[in-house]
């Protein structure tokens, strides 16, 4: 399959704590509990914006076709959307961003490097992508603690770059298909 099998369709992923689904407006409540808290954004970039403080407006705008991905992170525990976990930016279907955030409720328990392994498993068997990137504040530990979980290698340092809304220090993260398949790179 290819991005563009999952422009109109995409799919559900299931790992051993977690489902990865697109958000659905019964998915209100469990968001509101978390996604205006301002910890999340300390290293985000911005503030939380309007729909991080009321969900609802996530879906008062019809969804547009596109080869990105957006997946609420359910824990089957308790059956909850506890995080968001993005791919996007795609650029010439080789490569794209990953983006997260979990709710602080959840965090320190390994769920978001188990989200973020799943989907790297799905990007590069399921897809043509290969390669993965991030950027994430010197100071957000924790992100860089799951990005290297999920085998991402820190590739560099931007120094008083922007990221987002901010001006700051931040590293960039990447994963190719050969780190992933264990292939090296160089012969």
């Amino acid at each position: 399959m290819s991005l563009k099998d999952y422009i109109d369709d995409k799919p559900v992923l299931h790992s051993e704590r977690l489902i990865l689904r697109k958000l659905m407006p019964s998915d209100i409540a469990d968001l509101k509990e978390w996604s205006g808290e301002s910890c999340l954004y300390q290293y985000w970039g911005k503030r939380p914006g309007k729909s991080d403080l009321n969900p609802e407006l996530l879906f008062q705008k019809k969804d547009k076709p596109t080869k990105s991905f957006h997946w609420g992170i359910v824990f089957k525990a308790d059956n909850k959307v506890i995080g968001e976990l993005w791919v996007y930016l795609i650029d010439n279907d080789r490569m794209a961003k990953v983006a997260f955030r979990l709710s602080p409720a959840y965090q320190g328990k390994g769920i978001m490097s188990e989200a973020l392994s799943r989907v790297v498993t799905f990007c590069f068997e399921k897809t043509e992508l290969q390669r993965l990137w991030s950027d994430v504040h010197i100071l957000n530990y924790a992100s860089c603690k799951t990005l290297e979980n999920a085998g991402f290698k820190r590739e560099g340092k931007i120094r008083d770059g922007k990221m987002v809304n901010t001006y700051c220090d931040y590293y960039l993260y990447g994963i190719v298909k050969d780190d992933y398949t264990g292939k090296d790179a160089k012969p």
